[in-house]
C-alpha cells in the first residue's frame, strides 16, 4: 500500500490572560475536522492550553478542566512580595490537574515558552515538570510571582514571544499556524493611567508578535471586547464562551486554506486514521 507523507503541522497558541479560553475553540475545530496536531508551542494561557491539549489530547476534556469555574476563582491569593497575586493556589492547581507529568509524558511535543527577567530573552522548556514549566509561562511581572528556575528568574512567555512561531519551525514542522489572543486597540481617546498603561502593553506586544507571525503560515485572529490586559474578571464571572465561539468562528474561516495547505481532506482523513 502507497502512503501519502503528509505535512507536519505546528500550532503555536498565544498569550492573552482570559482571551486563551480562544485557544478550545480553535482546537475543537481542528480536532473535529481531523487535522492532526504534530507539534504545539504556547506562551501563558497558551501554554496551559497547549500542555493539556498535549497530555490528553482531548478537547472535551480539556474544556472540562478549565471551565471548572468553581475551582478558577479560588485560584487567587495575595502576596505582597513580587506580585499582587502570589500564585501558592495556582501552583497547587497545576499540580493537580498534571499529577506530576513530565514532557516525556505527553502525547505532542511541546515547547512552552518563558522570559528571562533579567536579559529580556526567551526561553523555551522541553524537558522536566510540566505544572513548573507553565506556571512559569504565566508569571505575568506583579500580577504573578516569578519562578525562580537555574539560578534566572523566569517571566511570563508573552513578553519575549507571544505567539511563539519559530520554536514550532525548529521542532519540524511543515506548517504552522499561529494564534494571536491579543486586545485590538481602540480609538486611544481616554488618557487615565490605567487605559494608557494598558494601551502600551497593547503596542509593544502588537508589534512583537508581528515580527514573529510574518513566518507563519496561517494567522488565526480572534477579536475580544471588554477583556483588558488579563480578563480575569471574566473567568471570576464565568463568562468566556463567547472567546470558545471566537475562536471557532476564525478556525472555521481558515479551514479551507489549512487544508490547502496540509493536503486534501481525503488525504487528512485517511492518514490521521491509521
Amino acid at each position: 500500500m502507497n502512503y501519502i507523507k503528509r505535512k507536519k503541522i505546528g500550532l503555536a497558541l498565544g498569550s492573552g490572560g482570559a482571551k486563551g479560553y480562544a485557544h478550545l475553540g480553535v482546537l475543537k475545530v481542528l480536532e473535529e475536522n481531523n487535522i492532526p496536531i504534530d507539534y504545539l508551542s504556547g506562551a501563558s494561557a497558551g501554554a496551559i492550553v497547549a500542555s493539556l491539549y498535549s497530555l490528553h489530547k482531548d478537547i472535551k476534556k480539556v474544556e472540562e478542566i478549565l471551565t471548572d469555574f468553581h475551582k478558577m476563582r479560588s485560584l487567587f491569593d495575595i502576596s505582597l512580595k513580587g506580585g499582587i497575586l502570589k500564585g501558592k493556589k495556582i501552583v497547587n492547581f497545576f499540580e493537580d490537574i498534571f499529577q506530576g507529568k513530565t514532557f516525556k509524558d505527553l502525547e505532542i511535543p511541546i515547547c512552552i515558552i518563558a522570559t528571562d527577567y533579567v536579559t529580556g530573552k526567551e526561553v523555551r522548556i522541553k524537558k522536566g515538570n510540566i505544572a513548573f514549566a507553565v506556571r512559569a509561562s504565566m508569571a505575568v511581572p506583579f500580577v504573578f510571582e516569578l519562578v525562580n528556575c537555574k539560578n534566572k528568574e523566569l517571566a511570563d512567555g508573552g513578553l519575549s514571544s507571544p505567539v511563539p512561531i519559530r520554536a514550532l519551525k525548529e521542532m519540524g514542522a511543515d506548517v504552522t499556524i499561529g494564534v494571536r489572543i491579543e486586545d485590538k486597540l481602540d480609538d486611544g481617546k481616554k488618557k487615565n493611567i490605567y487605559s494608557m498603561t494598558e494601551r502600551s502593553i497593547n503596542i509593544l506586544q502588537h508589534n512583537l508578535s508581528e515580527y514573529e507571525l510574518n513566518e507563519a503560515d496561517i494567522l488565526l485572529d480572534p477579536e475580544f471586547e471588554g477583556y483588558g490586559f488579563l480578563g480575569i474578571h471574566k473567568i471570576i464571572q464565568g463568562k468566556i464562551g463567547e472567546a470558545i465561539k471566537e475562536g471557532e468562528r476564525v478556525t472555521k474561516e481558515e479551514l479551507a486554506n489549512i487544508k490547502r495547505l496540509v493536503g486534501s481532506e481525503k488525504e487528512i482523513s485517511g492518514i490521521y486514521k491509521l
